[in-house]
């Protein structure tokens, strides 16, 4: 289990190494034209789809052999589905990772758990490296999420994003995703409504996901 930890929270943990510097624009990221609602990566084993009024910023984007990011952000702004404004503002980030999920999904919880509680996981939360910049603010875990709430104090966040977010972990055909959402400053949301965009997310992708996987069977 210990030995296990590690490479766990890693790959877990894909998402704080590529949400920031996405580009110039809106709250500092780059906005691009025509952007879809659902975007198939990791070989067509995840599909990403976003809660209504959210669409792919495609050249925010990537899907490389070392793992997958998604950027998702308001319809409207993208120019991409029905132009639809999202009833919550807020950025949303999914990442995919490379490896496949460990075994034993029960001891998933426990063991992410520890490891964030720990100086290395804080660590590696934090966009500076430093556990001292990283507080652990809740954890919970239901429906196959291991959620967590944390604040990053490092100097360097994009422009107009606050410095806490949620964070959910949970397995699609295999893959560890972890998707984020970073609520803007100006536009603070409560708990709830971050755990509810999480809870769509995840949702919306696990359904999209099997979906394809049953295709190709």
């Amino acid at each position: 289990m210990r030995r296990a930890a590690v490479p766990f929270a890693a790959l877990a943990l894909l998402a704080g190494c590529m949400e920031t510097g996405a580009g110039a624009g809106t709250g500092g990221f780059a906005f691009s034209r025509a952007a879809p609602q659902r975007i198939a990566v990791s070989d067509a084993t995840v599909v990403v789809v976003g809660p209504p009024g959210y669409c792919i910023d495609r050249r925010a984007s990537s899907d490389r052999a070392e793992g997958a990011f998604v950027l998702l952000a308001n319809c409207a702004a993208l120019g991409g589905g029905t132009g639809a404004v999202p009833p919550v503002p807020a950025i949303l980030t999914a990442t995919v990772a490379k490896e496949a999920a460990p075994a034993r999904p029960a001891a998933r919880a426990a063991l992410l758990r520890r490891y964030f509680a720990s100086e290395a996981g804080r660590a590696a939360l934090a966009r500076d490296g430093r556990a001292a910049s990283v507080t652990i603010l809740e954890t919970r875990n239901g429906d196959g999420l291991f959620l967590l709430h944390a604040r990053d104090t490092s100097a360097g966040r994009d422009a107009g994003l606050r410095d806490d977010y949620w964070r959910a972990i949970f397995e699609v055909n295999g893959r560890v995703v972890t998707a984020s959402v970073l609520p803007f400053e100006a536009r603070p949301i409560s708990d709830a409504t971050a755990l509810a965009l999480l809870q769509g997310l995840a949702g919306r992708t696990r359904a999209a996901s099997a979906a394809a996987d049953g295709q190709d069977a």
